[in-house]
């Protein structure tokens, strides 16, 4: 009589009697090959641990490096949006595009800096950037990073103006526009 047993692991045991006799014998069959051992896991787990703070401060770093690339590129398309264009001088366009491709060649020659190299150049570049979009903005109520302009819309900010409404849910006064009603 020869049962066989393979287990949750893979391994194999193969048991074998001699039913006239009564002589009995087992083997344990192991499938070791390719298998990592326990030491060799925890070895692994181990260095996982050890190399997880520097992977945090890589992540951090390039998306500090995204963050830079993204707000130059929203600044640039929001500088040559035709709603915009305009209503910057060439002057301050000039002097946002030099610091735009300053700011760009730095990146492009620097992957490798650090985090708060990319947020301090970022810096740099907003410091240049925001005076000038602010002055434009407070005409035009437009924002970097491709904000719509917002400036006919009325109300300070490019939001809409909401003084017609009233009450604190913001409903409609008394025959003052369509009415909304609740349909269980």
């Amino acid at each position: 009589d020869v049962t066989f047993d393979i287990d949750a692991n893979g391994i194999l045991n193969v048991n074998a009697m001699e039913k006239s006799t009564g002589k009995e014998q087992k083997i344990t069959i192991k499938n070791d090959k390719g298998r990592m051992s326990a030491e060799e896991i925890e070895r692994l787990v181990q260095e996982a641990e050890k190399y997880k703070s520097e992977d945090d401060a890589n992540r951090a770093r390039i998306e500090a490096k995204n963050a830079m690339e993204n707000y130059c590129f929203s600044v640039k398309s929001s500088i040559n949006d035709e709603k915009i264009a305009d209503k910057i001088s060439e002057e301050d366009k000039t002097k946002i595009m030099d610091a735009i491709s300053k700011a760009q060649s730095w990146l492009d020659s620097n992957q490798s800096a650090e985090k708060e190299e990319f947020e301090e150049k970022q810096k740099e570049l907003e410091a240049v950037v925001t005076p000038v979009l602010q002055a434009m903005g407070a005409g035009a109520g437009g924002m970097p990073g491709g904000m719509p302009d917002m400036s006919g819309m009325g109300g300070a900010g490019g939001m809409p103006d909401m003084s017609g409404m009233g009450g604190a849910g913001g409903a409609p006064e008394a025959d003052d526009g369509p009415k909304i009603e609740e349909i269980d």
